[in-house]
């Protein structure tokens, strides 16, 4: 683990996640990127001319007018969001006419998003009209989906590419799903040209038994023209319904990719009701087929968990111990955890005793081993190596640092370290044809190009020029961007852009409304949003303080604050008076503990609630956080906590991480 805290929570993974954060907005508080408005300066005149122009001509191309571009095109030709009106022009009415105009656009303009969706529409359009050579022509196998690569192989077919476009269509078929509709006449082809035998047939069979599609499955066993392949799938069918028959070794004798599939599928499956039987039946097949370390990786990992849940888990501990060689860290971490819950505190040092150096050194498990030692021993050796342990861990700034400090009295640290970029590093950024693109694009409001831009651009960015676009989006106020940016950097110790204060006024006044911390506010923003105003999660919390809009809906009408619906949460007065005047609901709900109040915040308060009955006021308060079931809440509650410690930095507030009343058994 990095001695550093990770930067957001991004509802569902942070950078692979992107698609819902595309729609979010991009400005700062007044709405436009720092040294967008103020004194004109030699040069802005112009400038300042062809953006309302450009807002004119676009919206006449919106209604399907040329006039305008065609008599403002030469003064806005210079002007960076000239290719979205060229696009706009090419795309109103796309057709076989506009083939020069297309191809000198995808020539201008190659790398950007507007091209690929010029180019994906183009296609479209060439498929439509049989028009395979050129479809091929103009194919980008990099940026093409299933769809659009259906409809290329099927191009090549009927330029003459027959063999080619057969082979690798055959790869398309063989997945473990239904594949899109698109895909219906070049599966078609595979079928007439007989290219789907009984041994094809037979491996995606196997991938949707694997991926639990039964009704794929069953369209599948149509194509088995051979008994033995229709006697093998029907062993298959009846071995997932009932993996007891594993017992039967000789069910299914042969040693093919498939049938290993089948056998760790089922014993898997019957880990999850009778883990003993499901060891004993492993034991006999990893011994007679060849079953390669992450096979074994997985069904370890189903033995354990297994046997854990019905009762052996002393079992569960030794075969672990035995096979850690094939043990992934999501096990290992689950294990440990069990233990923790269980307060078996001898159990978990033998347990980190065994780690990997590398898992043995991260901050969370040797934070652990220290508190176990606390929690278990008391001989004066081990008191004093467990303190020497938290000393050392109080050097860095994590949840597990800041833990440590309290129990050691020592400072909480910050390891502030800005980022080594000089303006001349930002000017030359600032200058790249996408960057101007971008900002015009926040200024006119056009959030989502602006985001699009964005990652086309950094595709290609090492870790310093993360940095440069950090330090940029900083200066812009565009604050999501800048923390996202020092995460791709993988550069975590400038707090200054990755824990920034916009909306202050706002959230100092709410805080100070609703009794709460400012420096707790900020973080439960930071982690909720990134700052991000009007950004939806996948599940549709909205905003800065992330509000469903149920709760917004029943926290307005609780309190008496007008509201007309959802779309007012991008508002970002009224989501953050809402988002306060609902965690102080819940943190009144559970005692003003900040620890249980965060959670609620993110799971709900009954799922806060099931979770005290489980560990009934017996779990240590670390100890109780670091066994929270959901991972996401888990983290939640760790991050917000500690960034609360480095907002109070910023802020100058003396502040602990958790106050005494709340350090207790939960």
């Amino acid at each position: 683990m990095k001695a550093v805290l990770s930067s957001t929570r991004i509802h569902l993974a942070l950078l692979l996640s992107l698609t819902v954060w595309l729609a979010a907005p991009v400005f700062g508080q007044d709405n436009t990127p720092s040294g967008a408005t103020g004194k004109t300066r030699i040069g802005d005149n112009k400038l300042e001319e062809q953006r309302q122009l450009y807002k004119r001509v676009r919206k006449s191309l919106d209604n399907g007018s040329l006039r305008q571009f065609e008599q403002h095109q030469a003064t806005l030709a210079d002007y960076p969001l000239y290719p979205y009106l060229e696009y706009s022009r090419i795309s109103h009415r796309l057709s076989l006419d506009d083939a020069v105009a297309v191809e000198s656009f995808l020539t201008e303009y190659p790398d950007t998003w507007l091209a690929r969706r010029l180019r994906h529409n183009w296609l479209n359009l060439l498929y439509g009209k049989g028009l395979w050579r050129q479809f091929i022509k103009h194919y980008d196998a990099e940026n093409a989906n299933t769809e659009t690569q259906c409809h290329y192989h099927f191009a090549r077919y009927q330029a003459g590419q027959r063999n080619e476009a057969l082979r690798d269509g055959l790869t398309l078929w063989l997945v473990g799903k239904s594949q899109p509709k698109a895909c219906d006449p070049l599966f078609q082809l595979l079928i007439s040209e007989q290219r789907i035998d009984n041994e094809v047939a037979w491996q995606r069979f196997t991938l949707a038994i694997l991926n639990h599609k039964h009704q794929l499955a069953r369209y599948i066993e149509r194509f088995f023209t051979n008994e033995h392949y229709r006697q093998l799938a029907g062993k298959y069918r009846s071995l997932d319904r009932d993996p007891g028959q594993l017992g039967n070794y000789d069910l299914i004798p042969a040693k093919t990719p498939e049938v290993l599939s089948v056998i760790e599928h089922g014993i898997r499956h019957l880990a999850d009701s009778n883990a003993t039987l499901a060891m004993k039946h492993w034991a006999r097949y990893q011994q007679s087929h060849p079953y390669d370390d992450k096979a074994r990786e997985r069904i370890l990992s189903a033995l354990v968990k297994g046997l854990y849940r019905q009762g052996f888990e002393n079992v569960a501990v030794d075969y672990f111990l035995e096979q850690s060689a094939f043990a992934d860290k999501n096990l290992v971490e689950w294990l440990l955890r069990e233990h923790i819950l269980k307060t078996d505190w001898p159990t978990l040092i033998r347990l980190i005793d065994e780690l990997p150096e590398e898992q043995r050194s991260e901050q969370k498990w040797r934070y652990w081993y220290a508190r176990a030692q606390l929690l278990h021993g008391t001989a004066p050796d081990t008191v004093d190596s467990a303190r020497t342990t938290l000393r050392e861990l109080s050097r860095f700034r994590s949840f597990y640092g800041f833990l440590a400090s309290d129990w050691v009295n020592n400072p909480y640290q910050m390891q502030h370290a800005p980022v080594a970029i000089t303006e001349d590093d930002t000017a030359a950024m600032r200058a790249l044809p996408a960057m101007r693109r971008i900002r015009e694009l926040r200024i006119h409001g056009q959030a989502l190009y602006a985001r699009r831009e964005w990652y086309d651009q950094g595709k290609h960015f090492d870790s310093r020029q993360w940095q440069t676009a950090a330090r940029l989006a900083q200066q812009w106020q565009w604050h999501g961007q800048a923390i996202l940016a020092m995460a791709r950097a993988d550069y975590w110790d400038d707090i200054d852009i990755r824990f920034p204060t916009p909306y202050r006024q706002e959230f100092d006044h709410h805080a100070k409304k609703q009794g709460l911390p400012l420096p707790l506010v900020l973080a439960v923003a930071r982690q909720e949003s990134a700052f991000r105003a009007t950004v939806q999660s996948p599940a549709g919390a909205r905003g800065l303080m992330q509000l469903m809009p149920a709760t917004a809906r029943e926290t307005a009408r609780k309190h008496k604050v007008p509201y007309r619906g959802s779309n007012q949460l991008t508002d970002p007065s009224l989501n953050i008076q809402l988002g306060t005047l609902y965690y102080r609901g819940v943190l009144d709900r559970f005692g003003g503990n900040r620890i249980l109040a965060s959670a609620a915040y993110n799971a709900g308060p009954h799922r806060v609630d099931r979770w005290l009955k489980r560990s009934g006021g017996k779990l240590p308060f670390d100890a109780w956080v670091e066994t929270i079931p959901f991972k996401e809440t888990r983290q939640y509650v760790q991050n917000v906590l500690a960034f609360s410690i480095i907002y109070a930095h910023h802020l100058g507030i003396d502040a602990s991480l958790l106050e005494p009343a709340e350090r207790t058994h939960l």
